[in-house]
């Protein structure tokens, strides 16, 4: 049985992810925009972490740092391998390797999202607000569409 390795986002990463992000996201961000995170990466600034199999990108997480918190910008797992716990993994790499001094990690998700929604709530996520017709319209949802805003604080004692 082949294993899936949840590891730290590389820059080598972003072709794949900005791939995988096409093929799974109602809105996606565009290549460049993706690839435009590179000098970016692992500064402080923004970070992510990727589940693999084979070399095979299945499924990644990017945020961004700022001060005591980090927003979790674009997570995404291959339709072919959800439902097997990567969305899970991904983000326990990500709170893994969030520098010390981050408190709250914050989210934004499409309120008709039923399994994202699950995913974070398992992994302490809470409700804190909505923004109202965050979203805008795509094919498969012509009108404009709620953002559930979720949090989840961490503490530096806390072994995750």
């Amino acid at each position: 049985m082949l294993q899936f390795i949840a590891r730290s986002m590389r820059v080598d990463d972003l072709p794949a992810v900005a791939v995988l992000e096409n093929a799974v996201q109602l809105d996606p961000w565009t290549h460049a925009q993706v690839l435009d995170i590179a000098p970016m990466l692992h500064t402080g600034e923004y970070i992510g972490a990727v589940v693999e199999q084979s070399g095979q990108l299945l499924a990644y997480v990017l945020a961004r740092t700022m001060l005591d918190e980090c927003e979790i910008l674009s997570i995404g797992v291959a339709e072919c391998m959800r439902g097997r716990g990567l969305g899970k993994q991904v983000l326990w790499q990500l709170f893994e390797q969030l520098p010390t001094d981050i408190m709250t990690v914050h989210l934004e998700v499409r309120v008709s999202n039923e399994p994202a929604l699950k995913l974070y709530q398992t992994m302490g996520f809470v409700e804190v607000g909505r923004r109202k017709g965050y979203y805008a319209p795509v094919p498969s949802m012509p009108e404009r569409e709620d953002a559930r805003l979720m949090s989840k604080s961490i503490h530096p004692e806390t072994t995750l």
